[in-house]
């Protein structure tokens, strides 16, 4: 099978394409665009600016990818898109380039986004990401890997949700939501481990152990956090999984969310 693009789709400047690429009805790909191999384009998706789109993507028609950020503070700085391999972009989605000379808007490997999920400028987005349906990320927002954002929700510039957590739909995202609880709810609350999502993750019952134990001690025992934090690195000096969870805390911008059901 060889690259084909429809006689209706527009390639404007340097565009390079891998092979087996398709390219659908009414495209306009313009700019300085790299499209690897195996990567299937429908019909109508703008891919505007330095854009490079990895391997074996299937982006569903309408998808916008590389249209100047919606920050006043832009000034036509040159700025590109990074998009992985593997990932399903469906429906009306849009990414845009970054802000500030140099950086970048990044999505990784194996993501899912839903229709009409908006990827403003300077966020990164990591493997194995599910987003759904119009879920909108501000500027410079990370979700890390695993990480699962439902849909009709949305996240404040520079927040975080961390990896392998679950958002709940309609959360009012102001602040990181930590890896490995769910989140939920307009004023938003944590609600306990993401067992689901850890189980298909392959976590052993040691590790889950640990990570229930963590939120206990975090959200249940009414510790100050660092002590609990510390706490939780004393008595498991060696779980990689309790080490970015006080590491996620440490480097928090916007402050983490410590708000659990029972909190007054």
């Amino acid at each position: 099978m060889s690259t084909e693009v429809h006689p209706t789709a527009i390639l404007e400047g340097n565009v390079t394409l891998g092979e087996n690429v398709k390219i659908g009805p009414y495209s306009y790909i313009t700019g300085d665009v790299v499209i690897g191999d195996g990567t299937e384009i429908d019909a109508y998706v703008r891919i505007d600016g330095r854009v490079r789109i990895g391997k074996n993507n299937r982006i569903h028609h309408s998808v916008s990818i590389g249209q100047p950020p919606q920050d006043i503070g832009y000034s036509g700085e040159e700025t590109e898109v990074i998009i992985g391999d593997n990932n399903v972009i469906r429906e009306f989605v849009t990414i845009h380039r970054a802000t500030g000379k140099g950086k970048k808007t990044i999505i990784g490997n194996g993501t899912f986004l839903m229709a009409y999920v908006h990827i403003a400028h300077n966020c990164a987005v990591g493997d194995g990401v599910i987003i759904a349906n119009t879920a909108q990320l501000a500027g410079h927002v990370i979700v890390e890997k695993r990480a699962f954002v439902s849909g009709v929700l949305g996240i404040h510039q520079w927040a975080r949700v961390g990896e392998f957590a679950m958002v709940g739909g309609m959360t009012r995202l102001s602040r990181d939501a930590p890896p490995y609880f769910m989140t939920v709810g307009y004023d938003p609350v944590v609600v306990g481990l993401n067992l689901v999502g850890l189980r298909r993750a392959g976590f052993s019952k040691e590790e889950i152990a640990a990570l229930k134990d963590a939120y206990e001690i975090i959200y249940r025992s009414g510790m100050p956090v660092e002590d609990a934090l510390n706490l939780l690195l004393q008595r498991y000096p060696n779980d990689p999984h309790i080490n970015h969870l006080y590491e996620f805390f440490k480097t928090t911008r916007r402050g983490v969310i410590l708000k659990a059901p029972t909190s007054k």
